[in-house]
Formats: structure tokens, sequence, C-alpha cells
């Protein structure tokens, strides 16, 4: 995989889910159990990844029924979908990490995370990891506590020359979370 194609997937993911709010918030952001993350790229960075997702799904179309079949459970196992420019995943949220207001965030990437709350349904957040090197930062808005809303701007590549934003949009499914790994056990 080319060097830029790493980064922008790696934005995309550091992107995926919001992080977490500190400890002590009056009310709980977002309720434990099954979620689905949706994002959508724009900007430059997010042509050439909408790009490779529409080559990625061209190219699953492709093959034969079998091997296809097997990416598909793979991708599903993890909860993952490429679909119409964007990339949606389901997520787990414990009850531990709900009343930690901890959503999942990329842990791969040495990844530092910054949050800043903003009145009573906001918070604003940046990241900055170093494999690859990758920035950003944006802001989510929660529409209750099963529904939320972000924008993040992000930059990779070695001087930043890579950029990109995010709109993401998150809803809960629901408590149970079936097949889908706690977030903050998946990749253990």
């Amino acid at each position: 995989m080319k060097p830029v194609s790493i980064l922008i997937m790696s934005l995309a993911s550091a992107c995926a889910a919001l992080p977490c709010l500190p400890a002590g918030a009056a009310e709980p952001l977002f309720k434990p159990g099954l979620w689905e993350i949706r994002n959508k790229p724009s900007g430059a960075g997010g042509s050439q990844m909408q790009a490779m997702l529409a080559a990625a799904q061209q190219q699953m179309g492709s093959m034969d029924p079998g091997q296809r079949k097997q990416i598909e459970a793979m991708m599903a196992r993890n909860g993952v979908v490429m679909d119409n420019g964007g990339i949606s995943a389901k997520v787990c949220i414990t009850a531990a990490m709900a009343a930690r207001q901890q959503f999942p965030v990329q842990q791969k990437g040495n990844c530092n995370y910054r949050y800043t709350p903003v009145g009573s349904n906001s918070l604003d957040y940046s990241f900055s990891c170093s494999k690859p090197v990758a920035s950003g930062e944006g802001s989510a808005i929660f529409s209750s506590p099963t529904s939320y809303t972000a924008t993040t701007r992000a930059s990779g590549g070695p001087g930043g020359e890579h950029s990109m934003t995010i709109a993401t949009e998150g809803r809960w499914l629901g408590a149970a979370c079936g097949a889908i790994a706690p977030a903050d056990q998946a990749g253990q």
C-alpha cells in the first residue's frame, strides 16, 4: 500500500470515533451499547480517499464470490462498511467506557488526544500521531445521548501536505453489541 494510502486510512481511523470527556461531567454525553459511526471525507485528501474507497469497492465487485465473501465477513466481524464515499464502523461502548465518557479512539500510531468540554453537550478535541505523522482538531455536538455530529480537520505526511475534513455522524443502535467486541478490548 502506498504511504499516502496508509496515511489517509490512519487519518480516517483516528477520526472514526470521538474521544473521551473528562470524568466529573454532570450528564453522560452518550449511552453504552452498539454505535454506528459514519465518516465522510472532503477536501483534496478526502477526494483521494473517496477515490480509493471506490476503487476498493470496484475491486471487490470483480472478485470471485468466495474471496469476496471472505473479505466481507472479515470487515463485518470488525463492524466496518465502505459505502457512498465514506466508511461506517460499528463500535461497542461498554458501561465502564460510558461512565468515563470514553469514546473509542485510534490506539495505533503513537497518538495523543486532548479534549475540552464546551457547554453541556459538546466538546472540542485534537490529536497528534507519529506513526504515520498526522494531526487534527475538531468539535462534536451531542444532540442526545444517542446521537452526535462532528467535524474534524486533519492533516498528515512529513510536512502536513495531505489534508482533509471529515464529517462524522454517530448514532446509538442499541444496548446489545452482538458480535462486535467492546472498543476498549478490540485488538487485544
